[in-house]
């Protein structure tokens, strides 16, 4: 039993306009009936000046998706900055009847920010980050990016293990696992959620955590959106003053080579080194090559040690490695402007051996785009631990996470740029550690087949059960969903 921590003002205010209803009785949809149009005048005056509809000015740039292959038309849009706000919007929504979306930073390549014919919750304006350095801790807005989190975090040299991309939400990256940097010495971002506060499918506000409920704790550890609108992230803070990293380059017929020594390293240790690899086509010169990049957590000279086997008797290309801050560190991998068109599509691997690159390298030579490259990612130290109270997130046995990319333009090469994407994703099956991705870099297609495979029958039955108790209804669906029924 979770007593609500819903403050009497939230309260009064979601109640006045929007009373709780018998929500098995509105399980209508937006399209079977019209809707009351005072509802919308009732939402306005709750959320004041936070309120978009269709045809309002700026309203396709608030609907614009981070994969413009995705077009979608919500019904509204609501900009919400306090958990009141979440609280009113998920009351109204259900009481129109209307199906729910959640955007935090709206960085998915499934476009799961966004759905048709639906009221979308924004945490656009919920940002906010606190740092207690005493007992380590962050309190973090549901809507914050990285790029709101990680100075404010640096400023005492502490850090959640976040993301590769400043602009990414900190909320999208923890509900659904979070490779980063740091993971080889503090575990996945999801490892160090302590607590959060989610407004749940009818509008109470619940707090997940030992001073509220440890399993939904768990399930927001990497279980994805499926529980409720998370509002509020506290995360425990790993130290963290000097780094070194970089990128050291390779024509890709030394790959092998480089991977061989990549092992030795993570073989002997230490658990810091966490490298993250591509492999792709160079547009202008045509070369294949392989890109290790890293970011170190710890001083200049720890590193050079560490990544001495990577310059010895190796064709290194190019190697831009040095000492940075963790921020520089964050940003090494530079942005992607929204509105590009993406597909991407992986598994997590059982081991990632000379067969499998070979094979890499055979399908990246074949891309039909200029910008498609293969994404591993190490899975090392800290990362591969359960942490206490445990976690949803359930691909700890796998060695890397290989995941395809493509990225183009124009519209014109969607069919070419998809099925090669899904080709060579494929391809990477009989390596898989169990036939499921990356929650993060799942694709709008993903199948229900995978999403389970990707947890597992006991950690899906497990999280199916959560669902039932906070939203029957299956409300929140627009994500890798786990159903109620399991």
């Amino acid at each position: 039993m979770v007593a609500p921590v819903m403050d009497s003002c939230v309260g009064r205010a979601a109640e006045r306009d929007c009373p709780i209803l018998n929500l098995s009785a509105v399980s209508r949809t937006f399209l079977e009936q019209p809707i009351d149009a005072g509802i919308w005048s009732k939402l306005g005056a709750a959320v004041p000046g936070g309120v978009r509809r269709r045809g309002d000015d700026g309203w396709d740039d608030a609907r614009q998706s981070f994969n413009g292959t995705i077009d979608r038309h919500p019904e509204a849009i609501v900009s919400c900055a306090s958990t009141a706000d979440v609280v009113a919007a998920i009351r109204h929504a259900r009481a129109a009847g209307l199906p729910i979306a959640i955007r935090g930073g709206g960085h998915s390549v499934a476009g799961h920010a966004m759905a048709d014919g639906a009221l979308v919750v924004s945490l656009d304006r919920m940002r906010h980050v606190e740092v207690d350095p005493e007992r380590r801790v962050a309190r973090v807005g549901g809507g914050a990016l990285w790029e709101d989190v990680d100075p404010a975090t640096q400023a005492h040299g502490l850090a959640v293990p976040g993301g590769t991309f400043g602009d990414t939400g900190d909320g999208g990256l923890t509900l659904g696992g979070g490779l980063g940097w740091l993971m080889g010495i503090a575990g996945l971002t999801c490892d160090n959620l302590i607590s959060a506060e989610v407004v749940t499918a009818d509008g109470t506000v619940v707090e997940a955590g030992p001073d509220g409920d440890p399993e939904l704790l768990w399930a927001l550890r990497g279980g994805g959106g499926n529980f409720g609108v998370v509002t509020r992230f506290d995360f425990a803070l790993t130290p963290v003053t000097s780094m070194y990293g970089g990128h050291l380059r390779y024509p890709a017929d030394a790959a092998g080579a480089v991977l061989e020594e990549i092992h030795g390293i993570i073989d002997r240790g230490p658990r810091a080194f966490a490298p993250m690899l591509t492999l792709g086509t160079d547009a202008e010169s045509g070369m294949t090559r392989l890109s290790v990049a890293f970011g170190y957590p710890g001083t200049a000279d720890e590193a050079e040690k560490v990544i001495a086997p990577l310059r010895r008797d190796l064709p290194l290309i190019e190697d831009d490695s040095g000492s940075r801050s963790y921020i520089d560190i964050q940003e090494m991998s530079g942005r992607l402007p929204f509105a590009l068109r993406h597909y991407w599509k992986g598994h997590f691997l059982q081991a990632l051996d000379a067969e499998l690159l070979d094979r890499l390298i055979a399908i990246v030579r074949t891309t039909p785009v200029p910008n498609a490259f293969f994404l591993l990612e190490s899975i090392v130290g800290a990362a591969r631990d359960e942490p206490v109270g445990g976690a949803a997130f359930g691909q700890r046995g796998a060695t890397w996470n290989a995941t395809v990319l493509t990225i183009w333009e124009s519209a014109a090469d969607d069919e070419r740029a998809i099925a090669w994407a899904r080709e060579a994703a494929e391809a990477m099956l009989p390596w898989s550690y169990n036939g499921g991705g990356y929650a993060n870099y799942a694709p709008a297609d993903e199948t229900p087949t995978r999403v389970r495979a990707s947890f597992g029958p006991e950690r899906f039955a497990r999280l199916a059960a959560v669902k039932r108790r906070y939203d029957p209804d299956n409300v929140f669906r627009f994500n890798l969903n786990v159903p109620p029924g399991g």
